[in-house]
């Protein structure tokens, strides 16, 4: 199925998503963790001048967040990137995803604001980066400030007669309805999706709802029907458990997977059928909202909350190079602030939105906040010290520039963790170039990401200017948002032995650690 032969608009990709969603095809497909953003196609036609509430419930546009959990840049059957057509699975089926990737405007360069879940969570409702908002990891004491305003206040102080729905993993400390969700499940985190903190997690076994996949996409679809019942706009954000581990599938999915040859890449079979699984449900959650007929008034986006693992099962790692990482061709995975760990698949479609496309620039979880405001009709009254920004004007051109109140994507990770790098580092991205930089050690990372979107040559001896002005930009924006220090971090002392443990990740550039 060619979806770029499709037509211009909605509809026809619906249609396409249709015929994904016969059960004879949906037993073969899988269930990934996705982010759908759903918007109406009236609101790109202007703004309102404020942000005060409004009764034009007709032109008001839908908003869908489907959120995926640890999935992978290039775990999909479809590449994120047109210049990198080999940049997919070789081994997993993911057609009602692609059919999404396709049939819009993908952003090669997506990104989570996190390594890690919980932050990135943070960031999509509160439009900020982790270092502003103090909650940089899922684990130990949280320092977030949780008077924020969230996306269903934004959205309801532009039109009072918005609904709001958050279904599965929330992993925000304070309870959705203090953000204006009307339905939602609580202050969920990962055991609600079945996760055992042990080696088990890695075995797989199946389930009649795996990851809660089945249960999740009936309710949303259950408020999608109330809502277009009661004749009110919507935002529902639907986020999957899966395919974080514990590894949990279909008997079905498992035995369809068994049928293919493994890849190089991908081959594990449980992992693959999960991922299955949640590409079925995100079919069946596509059929409902072609049959309510919303593809008239409804984009949606697609993205993950950080990147794939990097190996399976977990490894403790230290930072040590991996003779082959599971989010080929780009390096390392979760816990890292290399690209395997936060570029992520990230997506969007709409009624105004041509299919086929792909935009180069980059683009941030945190943007999803203030880019749902500019298509539901207003910019005005938004927070003042959000990090993001709308990405609505690069539906027009794909090559815009986005106008943030900081130049540059800063990303911030100050704990020690031996499963990944093992040792605090912050990122910069500017334009191209990416800096890394790990206080402990005062050493630095340089890459240019337009030639080299793997981190394979290091260019911070060739290019020192270019390494002095990102990392006094990189400090300067810590700075400003009086962001966590490592020495503040618990894994300080513990693990980092007052900061003398340094990652063995330089390895790969040199022979030498103490580089």
């Amino acid at each position: 199925m060619d979806l770029n032969n499709k037509g211009e608009n909605m509809r026809s990709l619906i249609m396409g998503f249709r015929a994904f969603s016969n059960p004879i095809v949906l037993k073969k497909l899988g269930l990934l963790s996705i982010v759908l953003f759903a918007v109406t196609a009236c609101a790109s036609k202007g703004t309102n001048s404020n942000l005060s509430a409004s009764s034009n419930v007709s032109t008001a546009p839908n908003f869908i967040v489907v959120l995926t959990d640890d999935l992978g840049w290039s775990s999909l059957s479809v590449s994120m990137d047109k210049n990198y057509p080999k940049a997919k699975s070789d081994y997993h089926k993911t057609p009602n995803i692609d059919a999404i990737i396709e049939g819009g405007l993908r952003f090669s360069s997506g990104y989570a604001a996190a390594p890690v879940c919980s932050p990135t969570r943070y960031s999509i409702q509160f439009g900020k980066s982790p270092a502003r908002l103090k909650r940089t990891r899922g684990l130990g004491k949280n320092h977030a400030d949780h008077n924020q305003v969230g996306i269903p206040q934004v959205l309801k102080a532009i039109n009072k007669s918005y609904r709001a729905a958050h279904i599965g993993k929330w992993h925000i400390d304070k309870d959705p309805s203090a953000y204006g969700y009307d339905v939602h499940d609580g202050i969920t985190k990962n055991k609600a999706g079945d996760f055992d903190n042990n080696n088990t997690q890695w075995h797989g076994y199946s389930d009649d709802d795996p990851k809660r996949v089945n249960s999740l996409t009936k309710r949303a679809v259950e408020f999608m029907r109330d809502s277009v019942e009661q004749q009110q706009p919507f935002f529902l954000q639907i986020s999957h458990y899966a395919v974080h581990s514990n590894i949990v599938y279909s008997d079905t999915s498992f035995a369809e997977v068994g049928k293919r040859e493994k890849g190089t890449l991908h081959k594990n079979q449980g992992y693959a059928a999960m991922l299955e699984d949640m590409d079925l449900s995100i079919g069946s959650l596509l059929e409902a909202y072609s049959e309510l007929d919303l593809a008239k008034n409804t984009y949606i986006i697609f993205l993950s909350d950080n990147g794939g693992m990097p190996v399976l099962p977990m490894r403790v790692n230290r930072g040590r190079p991996y003779q082959a990482g599971l989010n080929e061709p780009l390096l390392r995975g979760k816990w890292d602030l290399t690209e395997g760990g936060i570029r992520v698949p990230f997506a969007i479609t709409g009624p105004s939105i041509k299919p086929g496309g792909q935009s180069d620039t980059p683009v941030m979880s945190y943007d999803i906040l203030p880019t749902i405001a500019d298509l539901a009709g207003s910019l005005k009254g938004l927070p003042e010290d959000l990090d993001g920004v709308s990405f609505k004007p690069l539906f027009d051109d794909n090559k815009a520039d986005l106008d943030r109140p900081f130049d540059g994507l800063v990303f911030h990770y100050p704990h020690y963790n031996r499963v990944g790098m093992n040792e605090p580092h912050s990122a910069i991205r500017h334009e191209n170039y990416k800096l890394i930089h790990f206080p402990a050690s005062d050493r630095n990372l340089l890459f240019d990401l337009a030639k080299d979107p793997g981190e394979r040559v290091d260019l911070s001896k060739k290019m020192p200017k270019k390494v002095d002005s990102l990392n006094l930009k990189l400090s300067t924006y810590l700075t400003s948002v009086d962001a966590e220090l490592p020495e503040d971090a618990g894994s300080w002392k513990r693990i980092g032995r007052n900061g003398k443990v340094r990652t063995r990740f330089f390895k790969r550039y040199y022979q030498s650690d103490n580089y």
